[in-house]
């Protein structure tokens, strides 16, 4: 029964022509119908007390999937990231027919969302960097993803209060060497990743604070 609601509910959703009217739908009337199902289903596949979620069997829960979705689509990244982890570790299908996993299917949504907020001067912390772990460390994406994400981390040490990346106002040379580094990165992992000026500028700083303080 549930499923068939779900269907339904999918099929209206699909009649809003504006993607931000979908977005009102989803936060406004399928987030709060739905959620409370997949905080139940959650809460029985856990243990007693803080033990770690049981993944002996692994059960397609599209409400769980979809609801994973609309949480990155309305910008509730705490959530959507913590349910997105979960889904790993459990095995949960990617929902209906999105042609994804969901490590990859994290990655791009977060990277997008810190690309946005990084331009506008905002915060991209906790999300990008508990995002960048597991990219960097336990998902084996295409090298391509990989090397954005070294490459994000590395700008990101280097923009000013106003979004811009501009190495020259950067006074700490240790904050400019992990910067290379993590560029550095990004190009042996992407012959592609375009970072070749910005750590030749990087070099240049290096030299300019050496000599300042040689002189």
């Amino acid at each position: 029964m549930q499923l068939i609601e779900l269907e339904a509910d999918l099929k209206r959703l699909k009649a809003f022509d504006r993607r931000a009217d979908k977005i009102a739908h989803k936060r406004d009337v399928l987030l709060p119908k739905w959620l409370p199902i997949v905080e139940e289903y959650l809460k029985n596949r856990k243990g007693k007390g803080n033990e770690k979620i049981k993944d002996a069997t692994v059960i397609d829960h599209p409400i769980f999937a979809y609801c994973i979705v609309w949480l990155f689509d309305i910008g509730d990244l705490s959530r959507a990231i913590d349910y997105g982890f979960t889904a790993i570790e459990i095995g949960q299908p990617m929902a209906g027919a999105i042609k994804r996993k969901w490590p990859g299917f994290i990655a791009d949504t977060v990277f997008d969302w810190a690309e946005t907020q990084a331009e506008q001067g905002n915060s991209i912390e906790p999300y990008f960097g508990t995002v960048f772990e597991r990219v960097t460390g336990k998902w084996k994406l295409p090298e391509p993803v990989t090397a954005k994400y070294y490459k994000f981390a590395g700008l990101a040490l280097l923009r000013a209060e106003n979004g811009k990346v501009t190495p020259s106002h950067i006074g700490d040379a240790e904050r400019l060497k992990k910067a290379d580094q993590l560029l550095e990165k990004a190009a042996n992992l992407h012959k592609h990743a375009q970072v070749k000026t910005v750590r030749n500028k990087i070099a240049m700083r290096l030299r300019a604070l050496e000599e300042g303080a040689a002189g």
